[in-house]
């Protein structure tokens, strides 16, 4: 049976394959773990964010995609060759993406205490310098007179939104979106932002080409993105007329949007904070029942609770985008500023990167308990340190049991990862009946996975190849033992004599 599962993703005769390629085939010939990128979905969610953002803004856009979701410079050649932009956050993202080929003129850096050389290295390159510090305004203009030129600049602004009430996805508590939104240490404080405006358009050497505006995804709801732009408009019309009736030639809203599957923060459901605040003394009162009818009624409810649901998939880049342009250009209009002839810019991370790719890890063993408490664990030989940020983030991957993809659903485990850690990557996971050998993809890797890999018990990172049809390229080569310890200068007087240390220049399994 063949079955579509996404643009990128189908199965056929049993097989996962990622475009035209068995991600069987593609694990026996790069190994595993392994992340696989599919460029014709990367391609096709680029133009879908261009078209649909021009079309609902009715005047240019440009989409500056996030470096720091997907550092690979295969990926972000091919963002560049589709004339994408880039939304810069270091000095390596910047030389990242320049290496490139991309137009200056549509690279965003953002991020607070830059230093004089970054500053330099910005208004020589001729990039947007996104202004968050108090005191850049009067060092950009320093560095360009200094330099003999013109920095284009934009101010990163931060509304605030309580009209946004729902609780933030950054946060497993009931915490306001507003509040959380505030707490986040970037944007420049409103309380400064006149002044700083009116510093930048008097600086012979400054040019304020516009304002920036990024909350992050806080939740996937069009709502939440209909309260921002609302609060954003209302700030650029009052420093408008704060600044003369200034009108920007370019308006950023960052980015933030959901990618299709959405796994962020599903995790570890909320209702688990509550159910066990609330049965803890039941829980504690059980314990006079004997070990076995206690162990027996944990045994029953635990399933219930690491156990997976089914949530609604996210809003498409077209919902996002008509609801954003709608609002935008109607709350503009509403505080006496025209949108038109405004460029819009976006910096989509997981909403463009999150369904290119998949994480490839062979299944090395299952363990099984039957006392006190029934629990299995799928061991496998990736680690949740290689998509550590998807963790902080408390996502649950969706996944596919790569080499029997149509068999039935027949247990549950935790899949989990071979770090001494927790390592736990899926909690409760349901899967068919499943063995040494097995091929799992874990789904909606795109984004903030590989960019965010470590080397926790001295694991080297894995490789990353990029398909295209039929084909299969490695843009990435695994680590060795070698590179781990590649940065490590023990001194001589440490060294014993008559020990000799040879970490031989080959990647070892896990």
């Amino acid at each position: 049976m063949n079955e579509r599962l996404d643009d990128c993703l189908s199965t056929r005769g049993g097989h996962l394959f990622i475009d035209d390629v068995d991600t069987v085939g593609l694990a026996a010939e790069f190994g595993t773990p392994v992340f696989v990128y599919s460029e014709g979905q990367l391609r096709s969610n680029y133009r879908r964010f261009r078209d649909a953002f021009t079309e609902g803004w009715g005047g240019s856009v440009d989409v500056l995609p996030a470096m720091k979701a997907n550092t690979l410079l295969a990926t972000r050649q091919v963002l560049t060759d589709e004339g994408a932009g880039a939304d810069i956050y270091s000095i390596g993202e910047l030389e990242g993406a320049l290496s490139t080929g991309v137009d200056p003129s549509r690279v965003s850096v953002t991020g607070g205490g830059k230093t004089d050389a970054m500053l330099r290295r910005c208004v020589g390159a001729g990039v947007r310098i996104t202004v968050e510090d108090v005191d850049e305004v009067d060092r950009i203009e320093r560095i360009a007179s200094e330099a003999g030129r013109t920095a284009s600049i934009r101010l990163r602004v931060k509304p605030a939104v309580p009209n946004l009430w729902r609780r933030t996805d950054f946060s497993q508590l009931s915490v306001p979106t507003d509040i959380a939104a505030q707490v986040y240490k970037s944007g420049i404080p409103p309380e400064y932002l006149v002044d700083m405006g009116r510093r930048a358009l008097s600086a012979p050497h400054v040019n304020l080409v516009g304002l920036h505006f990024h909350a992050g995804r806080h939740q996937a709801r069009l709502s939440y993105w209909r309260g921002l732009m609302i609060r954003y408009a209302r700030l650029i019309g009052e420093l408008s007329r704060a600044w003369d009736g200034w009108r920007p030639s370019e308006i950023d809203i960052g980015g933030g949007m959901a990618s299709p599957r959405d796994p962020n923060n599903k995790e570890t459901p909320r209702s688990e904070f509550v159910l066990t605040a609330a049965t803890y003394p039941l829980l504690v009162a059980l314990r006079w029942l004997g070990e076995r009818t206690y162990h027996s009624i944990i045994g029953n409810v635990v399933p219930r609770l690491i156990g997976g649901s089914r949530s609604r998939p996210a809003p498409t880049i077209e919902q996002y985008a008509h609801t954003i342009t709608k609002t935008l250009r109607r709350e503009l209009a509403s505080v006496g500023v025209d949108p038109a002839g405004i460029r819009l810019q976006l910096e989509p991370g997981r909403g463009l990167f999150g369904n290119t790719a998949i994480h490839l890890a062979t299944v090395k063993t299952v363990k099984r308990q039957h006392r006190p408490i029934p629990y299995t664990w799928v061991l496998t030989d990736t680690t949740y340190f290689f998509f550590a940020d998807n963790v902080l983030e408390h996502n649950r991957h969706p996944f596919v049991l790569a080499n029997r993809a149509d068999a039935p659903e027949a247990m549950n485990a935790d899949i989990v990862g071979h770090s001494c850690a927790p390592d736990t990557i899926v909690m409760g996971a349901s899967l068919p009946e499943t063995s040494e050998g097995d091929l799992i993809a874990f789904l909606e890797m795109g984004a903030y996975g590989e960019t965010s890999a470590s080397n926790f018990n001295a694991l080297p990172r894995p490789a990353v190849v990029l398909v295209n049809g039929n084909d299969a390229d490695l843009i990435k080569r695994a680590e060795t033992t070698v590179d781990v310890f590649r940065r490590d200068i023990v001194p001589e007087r440490f060294r014993q004599p008559d020990v000799e240390i040879d970490l031989t220049e080959t990647r070892i399994d896990p």
